[in-house]
């Protein structure tokens, strides 16, 4: 009797666990922002031990009210921060070129989202509580080519 009691309440411990963790990043249907357009541009180096990544643009993203903070973009298994700049928000997303996988793009651990290859998520802050928003229809520019790696700003 005692092992079936411990049994039970190790089954609700896990059964609570796992409904917490999975509720954490829970996609708002709609979300206090605004947004006219977002597009990407694929980037790489030239440095010997280089790297490649996507820019992010996100061109006239607004929050409705003034208890929202835009905080990061989370995009093809890689996550960055949001960063205002010129009118608009801005992420770059690096993905480290490794020679044991004969330099394909890769980015390891965990990713709490599934999303199709033109779609990302944004997550943004309101009154202390972090809520995230889907974006599709991403569309692609041209890419970039940086011979002496990415600038800073």
């Amino acid at each position: 009797m005692k092992a079936l009691k411990s049994l039970i309440t190790l089954f609700v411990l896990i059964v609570y666990i796992c409904s917490c963790s999975s509720s954490k990043y829970v996609l708002q249907k709609q979300a206090p922002i605004q947004l006219t357009q977002t597009y990407l541009q694929h980037w790489t180096t030239g440095v010997a031990i280089g790297s490649s990544g996507v820019n992010l643009y996100f061109t006239n993203l607004y929050p409705n009210h003034a208890g929202i903070k835009m905080d990061s973009v989370y995009f093809r298994k890689m996550k960055g921060k949001l960063l205002p700049l010129k009118g608009q928000y801005f992420s770059r997303l690096t993905k480290r070129l490794t020679n044991e996988e004969d330099n394909a793009l890769t980015t390891k651990g965990f990713f709490p989202f599934q999303l199709e290859n033109r779609e990302c998520v944004i997550s943004y802050i309101e009154n202390g509580i972090t809520k995230y928003y889907k974006v599709s229809n991403i569309e692609e520019k041209e890419g970039v080519y940086y011979p002496e790696g990415p600038p800073i700003n």
